[in-house]
């Protein structure tokens, strides 16, 4: 009986996990441009701020990753990009070279603009201002401070060049 019990109180923690999910995530499409083909993969996952937010087909954002767009600034996700978990993406962020000490601190800001088709891993920081183009892969746990050209791989902290991507008709 007690296991018939606990089942029962798991399936209805499960149903109440999703349906939150499931709000939050139409909480989103209603404030900003979200593509009805875009896939939100797992819990956690946040998007605020007062600029534009803007997600393409057939693409995905894994749990626990995050997307802030600063007023006057955008986020835009091409089609076919695969986001992994824990990944950041911040269109606005504290200049280092100022002191922290006082109140008004200033900001840098820019819009980040990914192409269609790109992969970013796991726990991936990408900065304001940056662009990764179509096609590009961005390595697990780095850090994006500047534009990704097309068809490129990046790895590190912070990300730097590794290759282009070997195209060829067999791989495609």
């Amino acid at each position: 009986m007690k296991s018939l019990i606990k089942k029962i109180l798991l399936r209805i923690f499960d149903w109440a996990l999703e349906e939150t999910k499931r709000n939050r995530y139409n909480q989103f499409r209603k404030l900003y441009e979200i593509d009805k083909e875009f896939k939100f993969n797992g819990p956690g996952i946040l998007f605020y701020g007062d600029g534009k937010i803007i997600l393409g087909p057939r693409s995905y954002i894994g749990n626990f990753s995050t997307i802030q767009s600063e007023k006057g600034c955008e986020v835009v996700i091409g089609s076919h990009c695969a986001i992994s978990h824990y990944v950041k993406i911040y269109t606005s962020s504290y200049l280092a070279d100022q002191d922290f000490t006082v109140d008004r601190r200033t900001i840098k800001s820019g819009s980040v603009i990914i192409g269609d088709g790109v992969w970013i891993g796991a726990n991936v920081l990408i900065n304001p201002g940056v662009t990764i183009g179509s096609n590009s892969i961005i390595g697990a746990n780095s850090v994006v401070t500047k534009d990704v050209e097309s068809n490129s791989i990046v790895s590190g902290v912070p990300a730097i060049f590794v290759r282009y991507k070997k195209m060829n008709e067999q791989s495609i």
